[in-house]
């Protein structure tokens, strides 16, 4: 894996569209390098065990790969929520509300799409063979709640990391593109469309 700024250089993709095999979705995904750091804006829609949801997110990522802040909005089953999120320091702010047992966190994971296991993958830098311990900031779009999760990653192969819940005994082996960004989730996602512009 190139390191943090080339990372960044390299990425000149501007649309990737994944399906959602478990969540019945359809994501479109525009990812923006700006002034050395990423801007990305998607929009999820799907349903799952009868209930219809859409959402949209927009991050701001550092040259580290790190979420600097976010905006995630969804309406499911046509209740409406914003969740406005802002690193400061090592604090997260939380619809302008300080969250103490959030102090810390590197990385966010959204439930609902693969792009943010492209968080740690890019920023970790694992050897074929290395494993890392992570604890992430969960957003668990359609159960409503944020909460720390423990996560595992294991650089397998050249392309592949297994991923590991440590909370409970879910393990997936991801595939990555060669700039970092997840190809396929088995059971859960994969792409569909993967355009490359110049970024």
């Amino acid at each position: 894996m190139l390191g943090n700024k080339d990372n960044l250089r390299v990425l000149n993709m501007n649309l990737i569209v994944w399906r959602g095999l478990l969540y019945k979705s359809r994501e479109h995904c525009e990812i923006e390098k700006q002034a050395g750091r990423l801007a990305v804006k998607s929009i999820v829609a799907g349903t799952y065990q009868s209930r219809i949801y859409d959402v949209s997110y927009v991050l701001k990522i550092n040259p580290d790969w790190y979420v600097q802040e976010f905006e995630i909005k969804t309406e499911i089953d046509g209740a409406t929520t914003v969740i406005l999120g802002k690193k400061e320091g090592e604090e997260w702010i939380i619809n302008d509300t300080q969250r103490p047992e959030f102090q810390g966190l590197r990385y966010i994971d959204i439930s609902v799409t693969p792009f943010t296991n492209s968080l740690p993958i890019n920023n970790l830098h694992m050897k074929i063979g290395e494993q890392r311990d992570i604890d992430v900031l969960y957003i668990d779009i359609l159960g409503n709640e944020l909460k720390v999760v423990k996560q595992r990653y294991s650089h397998t192969s050249k392309d592949h990391y297994l991923y590991e819940n440590c909370d409970s005994d879910f393990s997936s082996t991801i595939e990555v593109d060669s700039k970092g960004i997840v190809k396929s989730y088995p059971s859960l996602f994969e792409v569909v469309v993967e355009s490359e512009g110049n970024m």
